[in-house]
């Protein structure tokens, strides 16, 4: 009877049992296949030195270069961790030409007051979305600002920040079927696109709110209805390369707010540039007009989205950072980076994934406080109020005074207290 494996005690193997068909324990077995059996059966195994004449080795060889292997295995198989999947963002969203406009600063060389430049790393996102199909959207909620002149405005932008660049780099983000960057202002009403998709999905259109400026932050119907208002080629489930992606290719359709990253900038201090957006809080017609930072961070957590806050450091410029605004987003960051995609970059579609840099999980649609709400209660209640408010006016509301009394009178009273009496 042959011992067992792992004991301790060598095992009665000769030279001769390596070259024969039959193993010791009787079973036909080639002599390497016994001998990787043997090394993995138990560090404490011992065999005699022997060669093999089929490949020319020692048995100890082989048994060492095994034993070394089988310990490595069993040493990382305590480190072994599930691979997990990694979203990247469906959209990006510049939420308030803030966020995509340096702040203007006197000085000699700039003579045009309305030329304004973006800020450094806009080209390298929006390289960044066109190779993995991700959409960027700015979106304006200045009243008296249309598509056309938003479109205008980031396009003199783009020239005076990229003098070297030619027209056709700017109208591949911009124009064709494969644009990637949208321009979505408050004043546009949105209407449904034929998307050419299956009848299996004909029923799953959505319904645009089309509220216009009664849609505007801190209510989230102005930003749904732009993420709606555009679709994408999603994303198979699984890793890079193409690893454990199924088989079945999702339609198209629009983009996740909890895939949606939402960039918003500190509110400009003055106007000195006369501006045709400039959206200051100080300025009596945007306090009823135009929405604040805090109401635009306020709206994209109530979609759902997440939010990254542009701070200021440079005390010279004139860019006034609510606290309180701050507080309430995902990240804060002072710059997107530069437009050299081989540097580390605080900004990459890459770093703000999930689970990414500043986040693991998608988000849910919150309040200020961290609350669960539903988006489509906090728009309808907006829309109660400003509705409520377009109606009234400036007038207070004033009650009726006509066939109501203001006391009652004696026998009234009499009779109520009477019937309380009653038993």
């Amino acid at each position: 009877m042959a011992p067992k494996l792992g004991e301790g005690s060598p095992l009665p193997i000769s030279s001769s049992s390596f070259i024969s068909p039959i193993s010791p324990f009787g079973r036909p077995m080639r002599s390497v296949a016994f001998i990787a059996a043997a090394a993995f059966a138990g560090d404490e195994l011992l065999l005699v030195d022997a060669f093999i004449p089929e490949i020319g080795l020692s048995c100890r060889r082989i048994l060492g270069s095994l034993r070394i292997r089988s310990s490595a295995v069993y040493k990382n198989a305590a480190n072994l961790q599930m691979v997990r999947n990694v979203d990247l963002p469906e959209a990006v969203v510049f939420y308030g030409l803030e966020s995509i406009f340096e702040p203007p600063i006197d000085n000699e060389a700039s003579k045009d007051p309305h030329l304004l430049r973006l800020r450094p790393g806009m080209a390298r996102i929006l390289d960044e979305c066109k190779e993995v199909g991700t959409a960027a959207l700015i979106l304006s909620e200045y009243d008296e600002f249309h598509y056309g002149e938003l479109k205008q405005s980031f396009s003199k932008a783009w020239t005076a920040s990229y003098p070297d660049s030619t027209n056709a780099k700017l109208q591949s983000y911009t124009d064709g079927n494969d644009s990637v960057l949208s321009f979505r202002c408050i004043t546009e009403k949105f209407t449904p696109q034929d998307d050419h998709s299956s009848d299996e999905f004909a029923d799953a259109k959505y319904k645009y709110y089309n509220l216009q400026s009664i849609g505007r932050s801190p209510s989230p119907a102005f930003l749904i209805d732009s993420l709606q208002s555009i679709q994408i080629d999603p994303r198979g489930f699984g890793g890079s390369s193409g690893f454990a992606r199924g088989q079945w290719v999702e339609p198209r359709r629009s983009p996740m707010t909890a895939r949606t990253v939402v960039f918003v900038a500190g509110d400009w201090k003055t106007n000195e540039h006369k501006l045709p957006w400039f959206t200051s809080a100080d300025n009596d017609y945007n306090k009823d007009n135009t929405s604040t930072v805090l109401d635009r961070c306020a709206a994209v957590r109530a979609a759902g989205c997440r939010v990254i806050y542009l701070e200021n450091l440079d005390p010279k410029v004139p860019v006034e950072d609510n606290e309180h605004a701050i507080s309430r987003c995902d990240a804060v960051i002072d710059t997107y980076g530069n437009d050299n995609s081989r540097d580390i970059q605080p900004i990459s579609l890459d770093a703000i994934s999930t689970p990414g840099d500043y986040w693991l999980n998608p988000p849910c649609p919150r309040d200020d406080s961290g609350n669960a709400v539903v988006a489509d209660d906090i728009i309808q209640w907006f829309c109660s109020e400003r509705d409520m408010k377009a109606a009234v006016g400036n007038a207070a509301c004033v009650v009726a005074e006509d066939g109501i009394e203001d006391e009652m009178s004696e026998d009234e009273m009499a009779r109520i207290l009477a019937d309380l009496d009653t038993p």
